[in-house]
């Protein structure tokens, strides 16, 4: 067996999917030792709502890796048969413990998981405290490789250990939310470690007081100086480290999301704080555009070919409703200019998208090298940039008949420029926009945007409000001026928790996100880098012939084209999308059939 076979789990996904009865799938037994029951009621649930939304993964022995809770669920419903995926693995319990990774666990399921990969880690790295091998080039160690795949740092997961080693009763407590871990390892540290502590303490105080003696820094001195260490400890806050504890736990849960997890999960928060009039709301969603019977093909293709849409400059609370309602995406307002429209259709006056456009950003290395331009010419000239911050069709024009693509296309139309040039007295050379996910977006083959590769770079994640909120006005209150200074500048939430970050002394690396998105770029001029970079007048400036094509009849031919392959393919959808009630059984099933409960 090789080097990394023998040191890292191997999943060989492949295509092996399949309908298999229940009755010859077989529970892994390991998976009782280590994980406590759950109620599957919400799974269940979701079950029954939603059907099975992802397979049963079995090993080559019809044994379970991933899928017990939907196997249980399934067998209290009564069902026989189930969608599976066989995998090979080198390691049934590292595989079993892997699958498991975004499931909200208890203390008590971290330390089983622990000891269970410490045993299969062991037989590859070897015992003993300083046993390692090399993988890669780099030293592996039994605690790290076991703290990684749990998603811990080594420290939290040495407390862990610690606690369960000299008070096992404190486990259930953490578990049962009677105290934290940091609190139990302190009440354990104080009655069992008590003499290296004190050891360490005398050493301390003496130091410091040889510090004190040698400087008579005044109370002010020390204050601040414990203020900068310290800051959650000797502010006016009260339970500051318990408080601060909280904030990384959140930031731990949602490390363990992946992107459309996260996309999902901020949906539902803004979703949860709208406060927004119901009456309203409801008369809205009607106007949304959908065709008479879908099914009919003759008279969809011809309701297709008579919409007639157009641009309505709209800033009141409609659009806020209709943009929040029809975008999977949270909406983030940031500083600077803003346009937002709503794109109708002539004869009903029905919707068909959202647009907006901001201020585009300051710093974008893939835009930047495309440009050319350095600098200070990116500074003079950033005015005539603007980025498309939302550009959604709404359903089911974008799903059958490629409306997204409509949408994108009428975001760099002439009415859109021109009103930015009216409101901001700046042409409009290019625009900005990214994907939601990957490059796989609705940009692609368009005939304004060009693909401009991957974002680059990473993002600290954005905890909710609440704790976001608490921590911010924190800093404001006891580090105003560098807070006002980095609040002015590009990105100011993601400086704000660089500085919340600074002062509870929290590692940014471990919650950097690095979900990348594709970057796209709507050059309008032919000649449009040479004028940002300052090498010809703006009466120079000669419009791309893409941007002279009728951006309708381009988009008709592709969604006629689109919606006749669907049809004889059987594969339609008629329904709209409208976020309302996103507290509703069908959202927290689904969300609990993934494991993040604990969010909601």
């Amino acid at each position: 067996m090789s080097q990394e076979k023998e040191e890292r789990v191997h999943l060989n996904l492949g295509n092996r999917k399949t309908r298999t009865n229940l009755s010859s799938i077989t529970p892994n037994k390991i998976n009782d030792d280590i994980y406590s029951h759950t109620d599957v009621s919400d799974l269940t649930l979701s079950l029954e709502t939603n059907g099975q939304l992802e397979p049963i993964v079995l090993n080559n022995d019809n044994v379970i890796l991933s899928g017990h809770r939907r196997y249980y669920a399934m067998l209290a419903l009564g069902w026989t048969e189930c969608n599976i995926r066989y995998i090979d693995v080198e390691n049934d319990i590292i595989a079993l413990i892997e699958f498991n990774r975004s499931r909200i666990k208890s203390v008590n399921d971290i330390l089983n998981e622990s000891r269970h990969l410490e045993k299969e880690y062991k037989k590859v790295i070897g015992r003993g405290r300083t046993a390692t091998k090399q993988r890669s080039g780099k030293k592996m160690a039994t605690i790290v490789e076991v703290s990684d795949r749990l998603g811990l740092s080594t420290t939290q997961l040495k407390k862990i250990k610690s606690i369960a080693n000299y008070d096992a009763s404190l486990i259930e407590q953490i578990d049962c939310g009677e105290m934290s871990v940091h609190q139990a390892y302190e009440k354990v540290r104080k009655e069992y470690m008590t003499t290296t502590t004190l050891d360490e303490k005398g050493v301390f105080k003496q130091k410091l007081t040889k510090i004190l003696k040698d400087y008579r820094p005044s109370e002010d001195e020390i204050y601040e100086v414990m203020n900068n260490i310290y800051p959650f400890s000797v502010s006016n806050i009260l339970d500051g480290e318990t408080k601060r504890d909280e904030l990384v736990h959140h930031l731990d849960t949602l490390k363990k999301l992946d992107e459309r997890e996260i996309v999902q999960y901020r949906k539902y928060q803004e979703m949860k704080n709208s406060k927004d009039n119901q009456q309203l709301v409801d008369e809205l969603e009607k106007q949304l555009w959908t065709p008479k019977d879908i099914n009919n093909k003759e008279q969809t293709i011809k309701e297709i070919e008579n919409l007639r849409p157009f641009i309505e400059v709209n800033s009141g609370k409609e659009q806020t409703i209709i943009r929040q309602r029809v975008s999977s995406m949270e909406w983030i307002p940031s500083p600077g200019r803003l346009i937002q429209m709503l794109v109708r259709n002539e004869d009903d006056n029905k919707l068909l998208g959202v647009i907006t456009l901001g201020s585009d950003m300051i710093m974008v290395e893939n835009r930047d090298n495309h440009i050319g331009w350095d600098e200070q010419e990116r500074l003079a000239n950033l005015k005539h940039l603007a980025v498309v911050s939302t550009c959604v069709s709404t359903q089911p024009l974008g799903y059958n008949f490629l409306g997204g693509k409509l949408i994108a296309t009428l975001a760099t139309s002439q009415f859109v420029r021109d009103i930015w040039k009216e409101k901001y007295g700046d042409t409009l050379i290019g625009l900005s926009t990214t994907s939601l996910f990957g490059q796989f977006s609705m940009y692609n083959s368009t005939k304004v945007w060009k693909s401009l590769g991957e974002t680059k770079g990473t993002q600290i994640l954005k905890p909710d409000d609440i704790y976001y909120d608490f921590w911010r006005d924190w800093v404001k209150e006891n580090h105003t001026e560098e807070y006002e200074r980095v609040s002015k500048h590009s990105s100011p939430k993601q400086n704000v928790l660089n500085l919340i970050f600074k002062y509870l002394d929290i590692e940014k690396k471990q919650y950097a996100s690095e979900h990348r998105k594709g970057l796209y770029f709507a050059s309008i001029y032919e000649n449009g880098r040479e004028f940002l970079c300052n090498e010809i007048k703006e009466d120079a400036l000669k419009t791309s012939v893409n941007f002279e094509v009728d951006a309708f009849t381009w988009w008709k031919g592709k969604a006629i084209k689109r919606y006749s392959k669907l049809h004889e393919e059987n594969r339609l959808k008629g329904d709209t999308l409208w976020y309302d009630d996103l507290e509703s059984n069908n959202l927290k099933s689904w969300f609990s059939s993934r494991g993040i409960d604990e969010l909601i």
